[in-house]
């Protein structure tokens, strides 16, 4: 189990989900089945994989110091040389990024970080930012679930499960095809095989999000897939 120190009283302490420490939150919490036997979306697994970034980048356990370390990596190493210049990241109380959401930009940037993804890791001007076999990997089923790979979503068919129960389409694009999800109904869905990258930003519920994306798979299909 991974520690983590965060400094607050005891009156916060016993109300977790709103610690200000959302890292130590999670990682707090019980297991619900042994790792790797069963697919389950986690907010909490991207906020402490968060963490371990920020400790990776600093020792320092001030809040303050740990959003810098983590913007400061950021910026150079990613948006920089992407040129998304609108990206805001939100951090918690204890200065750790609030992983899986609340990363805010423009739809441009957002296109651009697609692009990035379907270039596998390189920047417009040809430089790897990231290994490609990285990138490949993320993109790679998972053993417990073929939609879902490294933080990313699939748009592979599940066994038993309805294609329109899929958060994806994979009766109407590639399967190759993979997106990042936002909470609220945003989508970065990038289709390699078509060299397309296609972003719906907005806030769409649980009943509006079916038809919104045929209409997203209503755009893809106008590009032809490409070898």
């Amino acid at each position: 189990m991974i520690q983590r120190r965060c400094r607050y009283g005891s009156a916060l302490a016993i109300r977790a989900p709103k610690s200000p420490c959302a890292a130590q939150w999670a990682e707090e919490q019980p297991l619900e089945a042994e790792p790797g036997r069963v697919f389950e979306y986690s907010s909490n697994t991207s906020v402490i994989l968060a963490d371990i970034a920020a400790r990776a980048l600093t020792q320092s356990e001030q809040p303050e110091a740990r959003r810098k370390a983590v913007v400061d990596y950021l910026q150079e190493r990613l948006f920089g040389p992407l040129g998304m210049s609108s990206m805001v990241p939100e951090f918690d109380a204890a200065g750790t990024l609030i992983g899986g959401s609340l990363m805010h930009a423009t739809a441009r940037d957002w296109a651009k970080f697609g692009d990035f993804l379907r270039l596998k890791g390189r920047a417009p001007g040809g430089e790897q930012l990231v290994p490609q076999r990285w990138v490949e990997a993320m993109v790679s089923p998972s053993p417990a679930s073929p939609h879902y790979g490294f933080q990313t979503w699939l748009n592979r068919p599940i066994p038993g499960v309805p294609v329109g129960e899929h958060p994806l389409f994979p009766d109407r694009a590639p399967t190759s095809l993979f997106s990042l999800i936002g909470h609220m109904g945003q989508y970065v869905l990038v289709s390699p095989e078509q060299r397309v990258t296609l972003v719906r930003l907005g806030h769409s519920d649980a009943a509006q999000r079916p038809p919104m994306l045929q209409q997203a798979a209503d755009v893809l299909e106008l590009y032809p897939e490409r070898n």
